[in-house]
């Protein structure tokens, strides 16, 4: 084995576990490991995989983290460094070797001898200690390797790399005759450039986006009357859910600049929104509990005051003949309504099974149909910032993006 300069640890998070089915890698990480066992290096990134993530309740990857990730081609030679010269190690060798050599073979990068040479730490766990579990989890816990967080690319390639060490002194004899069972190393791995890119890594939990007003600049404000009936339109579409997604703050942002609007007029526009909402509310003469804590969740949305709620709801309901017209393209009180004949367009893993959903939906008179189209009503997404194709075809056309939870509790409306 000439030229070994170590070992390279891989791990992989992907949106689903078969490459044939378009499944791709979302987040990869790599963990050099030397002779001795130390870890000398690590690196890791999140991916751009072009589609939907699948399981995100699993691997928990937002798409609002991966919008601004690399995709795999924009990195490839960054692994070919961080793979040259070096046994590749992986926990379940064949799975991320399968979509490893899936993602270079887009590129017409034949990977195959070298991922095939590699080590599997499942396999050799199992060899060093008959009748040891297969997962990570347990074959860590089982050698004494704590402090991981798994589940993560890197966590899962620390972990990994941490056993193959521990596993590797614990029974040199064993570790020993595998490592010699490999093909030599020394193969020209091909050159590519690197170094393009910086990593995106993961958020730590309790972070936050920061509000969209913060990323809207003070201007001169542009002569003349704003566009405002254009911005509501967009506003519109992204508090159907009662969130907004980071697609939607970038959108908001896109569409101030685009209509001239500067930061002090998308306030007052805020403003005036939440108003015709609570003149909405005082339609029926009442103000239901829900209706005000629906209120309060667009005041803090939209970055005002939540004491501004209980405000407008004095004054509108002292004076509410005396208010100008309802300018809002749809003001409704709760968020996202849905009628029968409206088309709905499902995408992403749901927490509910999609065929249930679409079996509900359809009970109830809704429309569920495959593609996007200007007639589609909503669509409705495991993850509002998703990146699958139905997706980016809502925000071409204008079609709202809306979270699993709003559309289901549009459903159960449409029960009452």
């Amino acid at each position: 084995m000439r030229s070994l300069r170590g070992f390279a640890v891989v791990d992989t998070e992907t949106t689903g576990i078969l490459p044939s089915f378009r499944h791709r890698v979302a987040e990869i990480a790599v963990v050099h490991v030397d002779l001795t066992g130390e870890i000398t290096h690590q690196w890791s990134t999140l991916v751009n995989p072009g589609r939907d993530l699948g399981p995100q309740a699993i691997h928990g990857i937002r798409a609002a983290e991966v919008r601004c990730a690399p995709k795999f081609e924009h990195f490839v030679g960054d692994l070919l460094e961080l793979f040259r010269g070096r046994v590749l190690v992986a926990h379940n060798l064949p799975f991320d070797a399968m979509h490893l050599h899936a993602e270079f073979a887009r590129l017409a990068v034949d990977l195959s001898r070298y991922l095939s040479g590699g080590v599997c730490t499942m396999r050799l766990a199992g060899a060093v200690f008959p009748g040891m579990r297969r997962s990570l989890v347990e074959c860590c816990k089982a050698v004494g390797v704590d402090g991981v967080r798994f589940h993560t690319a890197l966590g899962d390639a620390l972990g990994a790399a941490r056993l193959f060490s521990r596993l590797v002194e614990g029974a040199r004899e064993i570790a020993s005759s595998r490592l010699q069972d490999l093909p030599n190393v020394h193969w020209d791995l091909p050159a590519m450039p690197h170094g393009l890119v910086k990593p995106v890594r993961r958020q730590a939990g309790a972070s936050a986006e920061p509000h969209f007003l913060a990323r809207l600049v003070d201007r001169v404000p542009r002569e003349g009357e704003p566009a405002v009936d254009a911005y509501l339109a967009v506003l519109d579409g992204a508090l159907l859910d009662r969130q907004i997604s980071v697609s939607e703050a970038d959108a908001l942002i896109e569409a101030a600049h685009d209509f001239g609007l500067h930061k002090a007029e998308v306030i007052d526009v805020h403003h005036a929104y939440l108003r015709d909402l609570a003149r909405a509310a005082w339609a029926d003469g009442h103000v239901s509990v829900e209706e005000r804590r629906d209120l309060a969740a667009v005041a803090d949305l939209l970055g005002l005051d939540v004491k501004e709620v209980d405000l407008v709801l004095r004054e509108e309901q002292a004076t509410p003949m005396q208010r100008p017209q309802v300018h809002v393209a749809e003001v409704s009180i709760g968020g996202l309504v849905l009628r029968p004949g409206d088309r709905i367009v499902l995408t992403g893993t749901m927490r509910r099974q999609r065929s249930d959903l679409k079996a509900e939906a359809e009970s109830l008179g809704l429309q569920v149909i495959s593609s996007v189209s200007k007639k589609t009503r909503v669509v409705a997404a495991a993850d509002p910032d998703s990146l699958s194709g139905k997706a980016k075809d809502a925000r071409l056309l204008g079609v709202p993006v809306v979270a699993e939870d709003a559309f289901v509790r549009a459903l159960e409306a449409m029960k009452e």
